[in-house]
């Protein structure tokens, strides 16, 4: 696949014009994906490839759309909480006296 150039303004005018056109799916997500994801699969039926290419460009941008998902979900964790500063365990032992 070649590199593309992606940022919150594409993410945001892409699902700006498919709430254009159906407003629910600015509530439900699951329709505005389903959108994109027709959207996909009728550009790329309409290609003059030969079936075996579509399928596996298919199966390439599913792959990669897994890949954007988990590292997207991975980077929206909450980070792990930091462990406690110092030792809170451990022997005390008074100074000598000298």
């Amino acid at each position: 696949m070649s590199e593309i150039k992606l940022s919150p303004q594409l993410f945001d005018d892409v699902q700006q014009a498919v709430i254009q056109h159906d407003a629910e799916a600015g509530e439900d997500v699951g329709l505005l994906l389903q959108y994109l994801g027709a959207v996909t699969g009728y550009l790329l039926g309409s290609q003059q490839f030969e079936r075996a290419h579509k399928d596996a460009f298919l199966k390439e941008l599913s792959s990669f759309t897994q890949h954007v998902m988990d590292d997207t979900d991975k980077k929206m964790q909450p980070a792990p909480p930091s462990p406690p500063a110092g030792n809170s365990m451990g022997y005390w032992t008074p100074p000598a006296k000298g």
